[in-house]
């Protein structure tokens, strides 16, 4: 299939995916009230908790249990996975309070009082379009920060805690709007977000999570109420899937040398379930989700898809430098041929491509669903069109001019791409476990942020980045040792 057909199907299905047609039911209004009904009764169990009366604590949460239990089947029925998160809160609570745990009961009560506000904000919510369009703004997301730095002027660390935990999860709902606006604020928010669940937990720290509220709210404030034209929504599938379209490209060159072209079905079926995969996940906010209650999902997704995407890209990058010499290539296209087809060596970089593409396209699919409801629907299947039908120009000259460079130039060149996006891989798929809550978000001011290599200011991201940095100097070292022994001994011989 030819890059500019593929581009064709990305944007009619993506035309699709915006333009179904939504449901609403009237129920959920009624069901949000009186989930809305019940936060006092929070509010006032984290107001004994901090007396230290716990007996009180405990009776102002049973009466909240009592408000639950006439409610919590429509809450079910809404949205199972917001249910499961509430009840799953609930009984943390219970324990904590239990124990008469004061820090574990407040953070608790918070965290659940959080998770009660979001469903009645319908940023929790689940089956309908009427809840899962309540997507907040960037005016709500200014809202929200505003509200965190009250807590820490109040000293309400907990209170705080819990609405950082907020920031993260609403975050999707808006990064559409800001990266189509500016790709620089866009990144050093994201940063923010990791800095933020650190310092956040440490009080002695207060200070600094100020600063950088202040400084978020200072980037973002500019952004509320911006227009987006077409020129807006043509960047978003070229910057995102610039990287996918790097990788696809280098695989479907070496594929292209070698004449193989059942190497070429598996790449660009791995591309294509790629594509398939995003639009789905996209289907999934927009529709079943909301963006809020996939948020979390969506890091974890980006983040082992880039640690894994960039091992393999380890090995790439290694096999094509290896083979930069042009002996060694006819060696292999002689003796390697068939044991890399029979070897399943194929699939592997189908797979590959499959993950380079999951990983851009679920933040284009997502980042231009953000703009949708932002402009109008013409400016935006124009911007489309341009952004992809930029990408297919970009593919097409990759394909056609990659093999006519001579082969040591296109396989060092290729191996350089590939090991930059294998780096940048690695740091940006960490930093996004670091934003789901899977890797400590532990911080290293001595690290300077370097977007370009995806470098964040923690070891967590850090240290592997280094460690494939070390690897490919002991293997270009190793391999210059042993060409200059071999030039020794062939010097010895003669």
């Amino acid at each position: 299939m030819k890059p500019r057909n593929l581009s064709i199907i990305i944007v009619v299905l993506f035309l699709l995916l915006i333009n179904l047609p939504i449901e609403a039911t009237g129920q959920e209004s009624n069901t949000h009230a009186k989930v809305s009904q019940t936060i006092p009764y929070i509010d006032a169990s984290i107001k004994s908790v901090k007396q230290m009366d716990f007996n009180q604590a405990e009776t102002s949460f049973n009466s909240f249990k009592e408000m639950w239990n006439r409610t919590e089947g429509e809450v079910r029925k809404e949205n199972l996975m917001g249910y499961s998160k509430i009840k799953t809160k609930m009984a943390a609570v219970s324990v904590a309070l239990l124990n008469e745990d004061q820090k574990k009961s407040e953070e608790s009560l918070q965290m659940l009082k959080v998770l009660l506000k979001q469903f009645k904000e319908g940023q929790l919510s689940g089956s309908t379009r009427k809840a899962a369009s309540k997507n907040v703004s960037i005016t709500v997301y200014l809202q929200k920060i505003k509200e965190v730095k009250q807590s820490l002027r109040a000293g309400d660390q907990s209170q705080a805690k819990a609405q950082v935990n907020e920031l993260n999860s609403l975050w999707l709902s808006v990064e559409g709007n800001v990266v189509g606006q500016s790709q620089k604020v866009y990144n050093n928010s994201e940063r923010r977000l990791v800095l933020l669940a650190s310092s956040i937990n440490n009080p002695g720290d207060n200070k600094r999570s100020k600063e950088m509220l202040d400084d978020m709210e200072k980037d973002l404030t500019p952004l509320a109420h911006t227009s987006y034209g077409v020129w807006d929504a043509a960047l978003i599938p070229l910057r995102e899937g610039l990287e996918a379209l790097l990788v696809v490209g280098a695989l479907l060159s070496f594929i292209k040398r070698r004449k193989d072209k059942k190497g070429s079905l598996y790449i660009w079926s791995g591309t294509l379930a790629g594509v398939a995969a995003s639009l789905g996940i996209g289907f999934l906010v927009s529709y079943v989700l909301s963006s809020s209650a996939f948020g979390q999902n969506n890091f974890l997704i980006n983040g082992w898809s880039g640690v894994i995407a960039s091992l393999m890209l380890l090995y790439v990058s290694y096999w094509l430098h290896r083979n930069a010499n042009v002996n060694r290539w006819n060696s292999f296209m002689k003796t390697e041929t068939e044991r890399l087809v029979s070897g399943g060596k194929l699939l592997s970089l189908g797979i590959l491509a499959f993950l380079a593409v999951l990983r851009e396209g679920i933040e284009t699919v997502i980042f231009l669903i953000g703009m949708a409801n932002q402009m109008s629907h013409t400016s935006l299947i124009l911007g489309i069109l341009l952004g992809f039908g930029i990408l297919a120009v970009i593919g097409i000259c990759i394909l056609k001019f990659s093999v006519h460079v001579p082969l040591k130039p296109f396989f060092i060149v290729s191996s350089l791409i590939v090991f930059y996006l294998c780096l940048k891989f690695m740091g940006s798929g960490i930093h996004s476990l670091q934003l789901s809550g899977l890797i400590p978000a532990t911080t290293a001011e001595y690290i300077p942020t370097i977007q370009l290599f995806s470098v964040y200011p923690s070891l967590y991201s850090t240290m592997p980045q280094i460690v494939v940095v070390g690897i490919a100097l002991i293997v270009i070292i190793t391999q210059q040792i042993k060409k200059r022994n071999n030039q020794n001994r062939q010097q010895e011989a003669s």
